[in-house]
């Protein structure tokens, strides 16, 4: 089994701003999640840093958004082409920083791309109109505007993906940024700077800034310059971010937590749905606000089902993603580890039984230091129980049984949350009135990530406020200004 290596660095571990490299405050290291090898020592921006960021991207926002639509929109898909011509580079860094397995690192680079390229189409179709005013002689503009400097938080699992969908939507805009990336995953985010510069942005119009989010957030929050926050982040940080924002009046983004349902339908082809959820559910180790983390199962085919994902779980390489071959790598970190089994033992404890767990990365010695969980299928699940009512954020399958269709939709919408589902059946139009009795921001039927670029996705409920992608996603970052005018008249000379 080939491992691959960590690329050479073609940036600095420190904060970049105005195009160049800065110094900053305390300096933190990086590690493989996998391995605990140390990976580099990253300088972070203190707040005179952030203000300085600040500051720099309001000076080149006035050019920015100035320049034309075509012109911002070329920046951003020179940007997609790059990072797709360099995405081995990229995807060996990710997968050494946050651990996932370098095939779904790669497929998180094409994806971040997506967005540059989708982002760079749409900035030339940001519409106005001119209507007929309701008083003869006269007519209103109606146009859009950007709305100033953006602050972007974006989180540790998918640390480019969702910096590209939120850089790409406001730099479309004709925003500038201050980007403040997760503080265990900061390195993939620095390293994206030189190359948007090398697609041609001017310098300031993204600023680069690693630190602690009580620092780098709070000023963001609290800053005048800074009109729109867009977190990504869990339910507790966006509504301390809300309230932060609030004396200023800005406008928030929030993509927040989730707990998705995953309702298997009597009907349901049980080995394409087997493949799905399993695929789900070691995607990113189940580090993913969209997965799935209670899985409603028909009476009648719960143990055909349940034998079959035991099965398929048992079969999946668990280990150093920069190995061939590997399904799912480790957690982000210990403190991960022990949150997860806690609501494991206490499911156990509650009556749940662990039907299959995947120990495989235990005959690797070399990942003696990692942080993993082992993949685990829990039956007999309840939804009384906190394995089910909380986002676990690990590779957990709680099997909960239903007996009617109604039943589990209603099981289904109690939550306060509502960022996504997952609907299998063959019978398309009963998963289709399931899917519209959820209560979710968007719903896989039979498609375990129904998320692209050209899809718009917000939860609804406690799991967000706004959307990303589709032709709505620049629209977090523009704001209306109508002008109401008199129609010009022809006037002889």
């Amino acid at each position: 089994m080939s491992t691959k290596s960590l690329p050479h660095f073609w940036f600095e571990p420190r904060p970049w701003i105005d195009g160049q490299w800065q110094t900053g405050g305390e300096t933190v290291t990086v590690h493989n999640p996998a391995t605990g090898a140390k990976i580099a020592d990253v300088t972070r921006a203190d707040a005179a840093a952030v203000r300085r960021a600040i500051e720099g991207a309001v000076k080149a926002q006035r050019a920015w958004r100035e320049a034309s639509a075509v012109e911002r929109g070329n920046v951003l898909k020179r940007t997609a082409a790059l990072l797709l011509a360099r995405k081995d580079e990229f995807a060996r860094l990710l997968t050494a920083e946050q651990g996932k397995p370098y095939a779904q690192a790669v497929g998180e680079i094409e994806y971040a791309a997506s967005f540059f390229q989708w982002f760079g189409e749409e900035a030339r179709r940001v519409y106005g109109r001119i209507a007929a005013h309701p008083e003869a002689g006269r007519e209103y503009f109606v146009e859009h505007r950007a709305a100033g400097v953006a602050g972007l938080i974006t989180p540790w699992n998918f640390p480019i993906a969702q910096g590209a969908k939120k850089v790409a939507a406001s730099l479309a805009a004709g925003c500038s940024a201050v980007w403040k990336p997760a503080e265990l995953t900061p390195l993939i985010a620095l390293a994206v700077g030189p190359v948007m510069a090398e697609a041609g942005l001017p310098a300031g119009v993204l600023q680069i800034v690693p630190g602690r989010g009580s620092v780098v957030g709070g000023v963001l929050a609290e800053h005048p310059a800074v009109r729109v926050l867009s977190l990504t982040g869990s339910t507790a940080t966006g509504s301390t971010l809300m309230a932060a924002g609030a004396p200023g009046i800005k406008r928030v983004s929030l993509e927040l937590g989730g707990n998705a349902p995953f309702i298997v339908l009597p009907d349901a082809d049980l080995d394409f749905t087997t493949e799905q959820l399993i695929r789900l559910k070691l995607f990113v180790s189940g580090q993913v606000c969209v997965t799935a983390n209670r899985v409603f199962v028909h009476a009648d085919i719960e143990s055909a089902l349940t034998e079959k994902l035991a099965a398929k779980l048992n079969a999946a390489h668990v280990g150093n993603g920069l190995e061939d071959g590997m399904d799912a790598g480790p957690l982000i970190h210990r403190q991960a580890c022990t949150e997860v089994g806690a609501v494991v033992d206490q499911a156990v404890a509650q009556g749940a039984r662990i039907v299959a767990q995947n120990r495989s990365y235990e005959s690797d010695d070399t990942l003696r230091a990692g942080t993993f969980f082992p993949p685990t299928l829990l039956t007999c699940v309840r939804d009384e129980m906190k394995v089910a009512r909380d986002e676990i954020f690990g590779p957990v399958i709680p099997l909960l049984r239903y007996t009617r269709v109604s039943e589990a939709v209603r099981r289904a919408n109690e939550t306060p949350h509502g960022l996504a589902a997952y609907v299998y059946g063959r019978d398309l139009a009963q998963c289709h009135a399931v899917a519209r009795g959820i209560e979710a921001g968007i719903v896989g039927v039979n498609e375990w990530r129904p998320l692209k670029a050209e899809i718009p996705f917000g939860g609804i409920k406690q799991s967000g406020i706004g959307v990303e992608g589709g032709e709505e996603g620049i629209r977090e970052f523009l704001e209306i200004q109508v002008i109401s005018m008199p129609k010009p008249l022809i006037q002889d000379s």
